[in-house]
This record gives C-alpha cells, structure tokens and sequence, in this order.
C-alpha cells in the first residue's frame, strides 16, 4: 500500500503548481503535519539534516581517531563520549583494540619495541598484519614479530629459513625454528647445542613441529644436560612426543635434579598420545603417589579423568592436596577437583571455613557453582570481597567468574587504582562479565604495557 501512494504521488507532481509539489513532497517525507509552504518546508529539511547529522555522529565511534593516532587521554575523553551514546559494543571495542594494539607494535621504539611484540604473541592471529609489517625490519623486535607468527603457523618460514646461519642471533633463531622438515634434522639438532639459548629453544621447538624420531637422543640430552629450563622444557615437551618405552625411563632418571617446571613438563610429556601407553601412565601414578606439590596435583588430575582404573588413586591425591600443602598448591587442586559428588561437596565446604583467605576463596568459588550450595558461597564471597583483607581482589576476581555482577561497582573502584595489576585484574573481570564498553576503557590506560595487555585480552576473547 505505502508503494502504491507513493506512485500515484509521483504521477500527479507533473500537474501540479509549485506550492502543491512541495506540499505532496513533504508529504511523503515527513507526514501531514508539515506546513505547505516553501519556508516550513526549508524548516522541515533543515530539521530533517540535523537528525540524519545526528543519527551519523552517534553511529560513528569518536574513540577511532585517538586510538590510531591521538594520546590516552583524548581516547579516554572519546570513549566517555562512545559510551554515552552506547556505541560501545562487542564489535566495536574490538575495532578499537586492533587500533590500539597495531599502534603499540607499529610505533614503539627499542625496548618498548620489544616488550610490545612479546606482548602481542598473546593476540597474534588477531594483528597478524602489522605483525608482518614488524618483521621487515632489522632490529631485535623484528625477529621477534617473525617468531610470534611461526609460532600460529604464520608469517614466510620460506624466507626466513635462510637466517639459521646468521650470525645475528636473535635471526638465526627465527631460521631454526622454520627447521620442521625431517631432512632438516640435522641442522636442526646441530642448533640445539648453539651457544644462544634463544636458538637452543628454537631448535626445541622446531623439533615438536617436526615429530622426528631421529631427534630422540638429542633431545634427551637437552633435557639433561641444557643450563635454561625454558630450553629444558621444550625438549620435554617436544621427546613427549617420540619417546620410545625406553625413552620413557629415562624421562624418569631426569626427575630427581629436574626443576619445578621441567617437572611439570614430565608429568604432561608422559601423558601424550602414545607416550601414555608406552608406560607413560606409570610414571605418572608414581608420581601422584610419592610426589607433592603441582607435578603431583598434575598427575592426580590424569589420573582422576583418566578411567576408572586410576580414578581412585586420582580422587585421593586430591583430596590430600587440598587438604595439605602451601596455598597456591591447593588452591590449584581445588581447581582441578570435581564439585558435584557429595564427598567432594562436604571437603570443599570444609575447606570454605577453616583455609587461608585465598584457599577460601578458591573453594566458595567452587561452591557458588553447585545450585546447593551457590547463594550461600555467593554471599560469603560478597563479604571477603569488601573487607579489606587478604583475598579481597581473588574474592572479586571469582564472583565475576560465577556471573555475580554485585562485583561491578568494586571493580569500577579498581580501575581507578594506582596499581597496574590491580587495574588490569579489573579489567578482566568486567571482560568476564561481558562488560565490553566497561572493558575498552583500559584500552586508554596510561601505561602502554598495559593498554597492549588490554588489547590483546579484548582480541582474544571468544
């Protein structure tokens, strides 16, 4: 019907004086209440381009301009703009933390240059881009773009892989780690005994990606006798892959002078695809068995999921690890518990009230997850979370966690903290809870470690 009117107006302007066509006109423009006169109707269009001005300013973000360009202080004025007139969405604040992360990795100079660039293998597939762009240049944050986007399968491995005999180290790193080819082994192996450790890591890492039983005696070795345990535990990672039931034992000849993480690398090593069949699963048993600390909570977690067979042995060195052992150590066992079955329901509110503050936490976290159980946890969160004391932050950082948004106004206090932890730990929260426009403010935090910290976060949110 309106098609039809529309039609017949348009027939009849041919006929008509010039009054009456503007009066048809503004008809269909506006409705009947338009006066019929040349000067309403200027009015009527003059009102009619303020409101599509309008429409556009409030469609378009102001923060676009200052996050590509400006300083933080006029995209935290832009945003407040954006986020009165609720243009702030998902969308939106995603648009801007590429802006912001591509001019952090783009613009920054030297040091800055090189804690960016670290700083963004977080979001790498995210600013690919200007990623690429960085790793045209010279400098160590060049190299260190390249390794960010080998490591997503990324970037000109063709290219780069002429670097291995550089005499640059930072370049000859990224050569090595394009080595992933079996008749590359040997240069390959060659560089794991470099004199640079970052090459040494790169030839670790090249040899996960390349799955070549030939490396096994090499690697062994590395994971013996390397001085970084980054390296260490790379060669963990990678022979984890490969190992041979009588690589396996001797992964086990490494654990009594291994460090911490390399431990930690043997347990998940001896839990890989094969490894676990070639008496990987032993080891791990002996370790949740004899072991404590996070190698031990680790192995009992396996063990727990498992089967049935070693969902016994799991669920008791569990128990004891939340019962017993420093705070961080049962505060992750906690983590790594089931909560639903009544025994596991009755230990963790035992643990709600007698642990340490952040072990109390960690457990009416758990509890707020039970419909049993949730409004009370929730509530005793509610009250650490304001007290003042030990556990406070951790009591906020759960109750965004469990979708409690009573937590919203401590954050907003947070984020005006003078402490860029406390600040960044905000911002996740409210990230947590789907506070998108909350969220982008940090985007304009006046640290760059920290603005770049907030980029890559929003990018990689699912």
């Amino acid at each position: 019907m309106p098609q039809q009117i529309r039609q017949q107006e348009m027939v009849r302007v041919d006929g008509l004086t010039k009054g009456q066509r503007w009066q048809d006109i503004s008809l269909l423009l506006t409705g009947p209440w338009v006066p019929a006169s040349v000067a309403g109707m200027r009015l009527t269009l003059i009102a009619l381009l303020l409101f599509v001005l309008h429409t556009l300013a409030c469609s378009s973000l102001s923060a676009s301009r200052p996050a590509k360009e400006g300083t933080a202080e006029e995209l935290r004025s832009a945003l407040r703009e954006d986020f009165r007139y609720g243009r702030l969405d998902r969308d939106a604040v995603r648009d801007l933390a590429y802006l912001v992360g591509e001019r952090e990795v783009r613009e920054s100079k030297g040091e800055q240059a090189i804690q960016r660039v670290q700083q963004a293998r977080g979001c790498a597939r995210d600013l690919e881009d200007v990623l690429e762009d960085r790793a045209e240049g010279t400098d160590k944050a060049a190299a260190l773009a390249a390794m960010a986007l080998l490591a997503i399968d990324r970037g000109r491995p063709s290219a780069w892989r002429s670097h291995r005999t550089s005499s640059d180290p930072d370049w000859r790193a990224v050569g090595v780690r394009t080595l992933t080819l079996a008749e590359e082994g040997q240069w390959r192996r060659a560089a794991m005994v470099d004199l640079d450790q970052n090459v040494r890591l790169a030839a670790a890492q090249a040899s996960e990606k390349a799955m070549d039983p030939a490396d096994r005696a090499a690697l062994l070795d590395v994971a013996r006798n390397d001085p970084e345990v980054l390296v260490r535990v790379a060669a963990i990672r990678a022979l984890g892959w490969i190992a041979t039931e009588q690589d396996v034992h001797f992964m086990r000849d490494l654990w009594p002078l291994a460090p911490a993480p390399a431990r930690q690398a043997l347990v998940s090593a001896w839990a890989f695809p094969g490894t676990m069949e070639r008496r990987g699963l032993e080891q791990i048993r002996w370790v949740a068995e004899t072991e404590t600390g996070t190698p031990a909570i680790i192995a009992a977690g396996i063990l727990y999921r498992y089967g049935e067979s070693t969902r016994g042995v799991g669920a008791a060195m569990l128990r004891k690890a939340i019962q017993q052992g420093i705070a961080r150590d049962r505060v992750f066992a906690i983590a790594m518990a089931p909560y639903r079955e009544p025994q596991w329901l009755e230990l963790l509110k035992e643990t709600a009230e007698q642990a340490e503050p952040i072990v109390r936490v960690a457990a009416l976290e758990k509890l707020a997850l039970h419909p049993e159980t949730a409004a009370m946890a929730r509530e005793k969160l509610g009250h650490i979370a304001v007290s003042g004391q030990a556990g406070q932050h951790e009591a906020r950082q759960s109750m965004a966690r469990v979708g409690d948004r009573r937590v919203l106004r401590l954050l907003l206090q947070d984020a005006k903290s003078s402490k860029p932890s406390v600040r960044l730990s905000a911002m996740h929260s409210l990230l947590t809870l789907d506070e998108w426009a909350r969220a982008s403010f940090f985007l304009a935090d006046p640290e760059p470690s920290a603005r770049m910290h907030t980029a890559c976060a929003l990018l990689s949110k699912p």
